[in-house]
């Protein structure tokens, strides 16, 4: 997508929908054709990002449905000032209380996401900065920002344990690190290399489950047990008080 002027492409930016910004550049969404612009912000600087476009999109071929990579590069006047990528109608994790969030969905969204990471292990793509990068949306899950993959050869396990340990800190920090503590299988299990995200959950929720006598299907159930904690990992981006 080309813009013959900074003018020109501003007029246009002017008509989407601002998303946000990040480290990396803004985001806008044109809610006609579910796309979003992301801008570096070395344009809003009026420097020179530096990317090509075989960069940009050296991994759009790989398909698959969690991994959300650039489709097309956006220029102004013949350089490279971003890029655009499906919309997905989903919520930053970070941005989700645990407690309302359906355990069946999630752990569904987890296991297609697994896949995908298999995908991305046999095309040798290593992953980065994956945190506060997860998407939600009831049993759907998608990465974002995928600007600084590497190729590399790692492992499945390697590239898998990203995810899994956001799924961890999702369910845990703030929460239930104390319930976590005390129980000597969830200990050893939380945050571990190689101790898969699904398997947690299954033994987090039957120890939840055992401490109130039913099955729960979301953290609600159990919120006595919540412990609030000064000194957590995952930064949320809602406060926890009124839960």
């Amino acid at each position: 997508m080309e813009f013959v002027s900074r003018e020109h492409f501003d007029t246009y930016l002017r008509g989407l929908k601002y998303l946000g910004q990040g480290s990396q550049g803004a985001c806008y969404l044109n809610t006609k054709n579910n796309t979003v612009y992301k801008v570096f912000n070395d344009y809003f600087d009026e420097e020179e990002a530096g990317y090509t476009e075989d960069f940009l999109l050296r991994f759009s071929d790989i398909k698959n449905s969690t991994f959300i990579w650039p489709n097309n590069v956006i220029k102004v006047a013949g350089t490279i000032v971003g890029y655009t990528m499906p919309y997905k109608r989903a919520k930053n994790l970070c941005n989700i209380n645990p407690l309302l969030v359906n355990l069946d969905k999630l752990e569904e969204a987890t296991i297609k996401a697994e896949k995908d990471v298999k995908t991305l292990t046999d095309n040798e793509v290593r992953l980065y900065d994956v945190r506060y990068n997860i998407l939600y949306n009831n049993g759907k899950m998608y990465v974002i920002d995928t600007l600084e993959y590497g190729n590399r050869k790692v492992s499945y396990e390697e590239i898998r344990m990203t995810i899994d340990d956001e799924l961890m800190l999702f369910l845990v920090d703030n929460y239930f690190e104390e319930f976590v503590k005390n129980d000597k299988l969830l200990n050893a299990m939380y945050r571990e290399f190689e101790v898969r995200g699904v398997d947690f959950l299954k033994v987090f929720r039957n120890k939840l489950s055992e401490c109130v006598g039913k099955d729960i299907t979301k953290l609600n159930e159990v919120k006595h047990l919540v412990r609030k904690n000064n000194s957590h990992i995952y930064q949320r981006g809602f406060d926890i008080e009124g839960i």
